[in-house]
């Protein structure tokens, strides 16, 4: 088939009311989206969709000629690419999805055929979600995969971190668009991301974010990647909404678990029952995927037979002991209220602490806050 002009695609994805769903069952009837977008009858275009009219498709048809080209300068000012699906460069693992988006909006570099595991988590997380969420990223990237995540707070913030922390790749799929790129306190992670990496989004450049747009954009980040790691979600957490369609598009869907009685891990432990890989160490994750992604390792890199070095806990002092019982992996304690719980002085809490510190078994978080490393089987 003759390739449709990009102009043809932006115009179908900005009518009102159609989503994913509604795309692809018009699209197997009528496959030229300038038909659907200007021609077809607005009821027929609006028929069996739940937000869809035909007087607001009539209405938008008035002025979408103007809306596309604006949105054409704009992307083109911002440097962003506008990928459909006749372009040589638009993903092919989105095209194996169920509903594979209409076109991309990339900023950056998307390069085809790369290896991509996606890290997801909770906003609110803990400061063991994050660390660990982090550890992950690190990982991947050391490894040669890309980490794909949403940008949001918490988790995927820490995951895009460890991944450029460790000189890695890392893609953001938004949920908004790429002039409206959330949470704002992000920005400047963004702009180092596209040093290497990429922001992606489906949406057209000044959508806001909403609460619509999140759930949405959640299947690409599966859709990109071979497997979704799941860090950190309470039950009803929107990670768990990536997880589902990872499952649904063929993708491994794995899960690290957090103390037993969490309520922020209370959604991976529901998809560690339901079958979810539970993950430990960077090495769980890699040796659950397909031959084809352990191709990618580092020229004469071999995948550690165990997680590395855990805290040295041997010949503790018993003070020592003493310290490691007050502490928590999940929620840090300040040195105050360590000093108000210890049986001894302060001095000998120091001593303690600085010894745990260097047995790494303990983290000295900023503000003075202590935190317990886990411990890992040997």
């Amino acid at each position: 088939m003759t390739p449709r002009h990009p102009a043809d695609w932006i115009a179908l994805s900005l009518l009102p009311g159609l989503g994913p769903t509604s795309f692809i069952r018009l699209l197997e009837r009528y496959p030229d989206p300038h038909e659907i977008a200007f021609d077809l009858p607005a009821h027929v275009v609006s028929a069996g969709t739940r937000g869809a009219s035909a007087a607001a498709i009539r209405s938008a048809r008035r002025n979408l000629r103007r809306r596309v080209d604006e949105e054409l300068r704009r992307a083109g000012r911002a440097g962003v690419r506008i990928l459909t699906r006749d372009s040589a460069d638009y993903p092919a693992a989105l095209l194996e999805i169920p509903t594979p988006p209409l076109l991309l909006y990339v900023k950056g570099t998307l390069a085809q055929d790369r290896p991509r595991v996606a890290v997801v988590g909770s906003r609110a997380a803990t400061r063991y979600g994050r660390r660990f969420a982090e550890e992950i990223g690190a990982g991947l990237a050391q490894r040669g995969f890309e980490v794909v995540s949403g940008g949001a707070r918490g988790i995927d913030t820490s995951a895009h971190r460890g991944a450029l922390g460790a000189g890695g790749v890392t893609i953001v799929v938004l949920g908004s668009g790429l002039l409206e790129p959330y949470p704002p306190e992000n920005y400047r992670l963004f702009e180092e991301i596209l040093e290497n990496g990429a922001l992606v989004s489906e949406f057209p450049m000044t959508c806001p974010p909403s609460t619509a747009t999140f759930p949405q954009r959640n299947r690409l980040v599966s859709g990109l990647s071979a497997a979704v790691v799941v860090v950190e979600a309470a039950a009803k957490s929107g990670a768990l909404i990536t997880a589902g369609h990872a499952l649904e598009q063929g993708r491994e869907v794995m899960a690290v678990p957090g103390p037993a009685t969490s309520s922020h891990s209370a959604g991976t432990h529901r998809l560690i029952q339901e079958g979810a890989k539970l993950v430990q160490e960077i090495g769980d994750i890699v040796e659950e995927l397909p031959p084809l992604y352990r191709q990618v390792l580092p020229a004469g890199g071999e995948l550690p037979e165990k997680p590395e070095k855990g805290p040295d806990l041997e010949d503790l002092t018993k003070d020592e002991r003493h310290v490691l019982e007050m502490l928590d992996a999940v929620e840090s304690i300040h040195a105050d209220d360590l000093a108000l719980a210890a049986p001894f002085d302060v001095a000998r809490l120091q001593v303690a602490l600085f010894g745990l510190q260097l047995r790494g078994a303990v983290d000295l978080e900023p503000g003075r806050y202590y935190l317990l490393r886990p411990r890992r089987e040997p």
